[in-house]
Parts: structure tokens; sequence; C-alpha cells
């Protein structure tokens, strides 16, 4: 049928119907029409609730009223969002360090976990801190510790500056080596 012609007859409507695709395709939509009726009242019904919404003058000044109070109480200044904006871009630098603090974390949480490991450091750290200095150290750290009144966070600068004391390091090298001969055993 040309479908470029303004006016069917009857027939022409019917001759097209006739056609086997036409009649399943009609035999689907009838099978589907309830369930199409039922979206488009679901989709009717949403749309009529949002229309009400944006209408309704009175609750949408209320909700944006009460959001612009809890933004209002978290004090958040020019200088909060810039420190955000200077974190997010200093995130890459970040994230390989904490995966490595995590690391270590898990590795010390392991390991003082292992009573073997834990025996077996205490017998070999007469190599970092010689044994009868050992409580000497202990007693002095514990008075320092005390006696600082340093209430500030560890900031990853001063991890860095931790990390990079010689007796850490000697610490982390004997780790390294323990790790090894732990690989090796296994």
């Amino acid at each position: 049928m040309d479908t470029t012609q303004r006016h069917s007859t009857m027939e022409d409507v019917l001759k097209e119907l006739e056609n086997e695709k036409q009649l399943d395709s009609l035999y689907y939509l009838v099978q589907k029409l309830p369930d199409f009726v039922s979206r488009v009242q679901a989709l009717d019904d949403k749309l009529t609730f949002v229309e009400n919404v944006l209408e309704d003058k009175q609750s949408l000044s209320a909700l944006s009223n009460e959001v612009e109070k809890k933004v209002e109480n978290l004090h958040i200044t020019e200088e909060h969002f810039s420190a955000l904006l200077e974190m997010v871009h200093l995130m890459p630098k970040m994230v390989p360090v904490l995966k490595r603090v995590d690391e270590i974390t898990q590795f010390l949480s392991d390991f003082l976990t292992d009573t073997t490991s834990v025996e077996y450091a205490l017998e070999n750290i007469n190599d970092i801190v010689p044994l009868d200095k050992a409580m000497d150290v202990i007693k002095e750290t514990n008075e320092q510790y005390k006696n600082n009144k340093n209430t500030n966070n560890l900031s990853l600068y001063g991890m860095y500056r931790l990390l990079k004391d010689p007796t850490i390091q000697k610490g982390f090298r004997y780790l390294e080596s323990f790790l090894e001969v732990v690989n090796k055993e296994k």
C-alpha cells in the first residue's frame, strides 16, 4: 500500500490488516494492552505528582529553607572548598602512600597476633636496641610520651619524616629481611 496516499478507504485498511505480519502485530498489541494501560496510568500518576509538587510553592520554599539552614549550620567557607579541591588534587599522590600505610598496618596487625613471630623478633631485637639498654629506653620513652602535651594529629609530612629516621629504616630493613626468610620457608 502506498503510504503517501492521503485518503484510504475502509477496504484498503481491511486488506492491509489481512496481512499476516499486521495480524501478528495487532494480536500482540491486543494482548499487551492491559500492561500498556497500567504503565501509562502509573506514568500519568507520577507526572501529576511532579506537577503538583512543582506547583506547591509553599512546600518547595519550606524544603529549600530547610536545606539552606542545614548547609548554613555546616559553616562551610570558601577556605573549606579550596582545601577540598586541594585534597582532590593531592589524591593521586596520597593513594599510593595510604595503600602502603595500609599494607604496613595489616602486616603489623598480623605480626603482633602471631606469637611465634613476636618471640622471634624479641629474641633478635638486640641487634636494633641492645637489651641491657632496652628497659631504660622504654622507661624514658614512656616518660617523654606522658609529658608531651602535643595533641595535634600526626600529618603525612610528619609520618614521612619519621620514615626517614635511621632507626626506623633499620627496623624496616630488619622486617624486610624477616619477611624474605618467612617467604623462603613457605
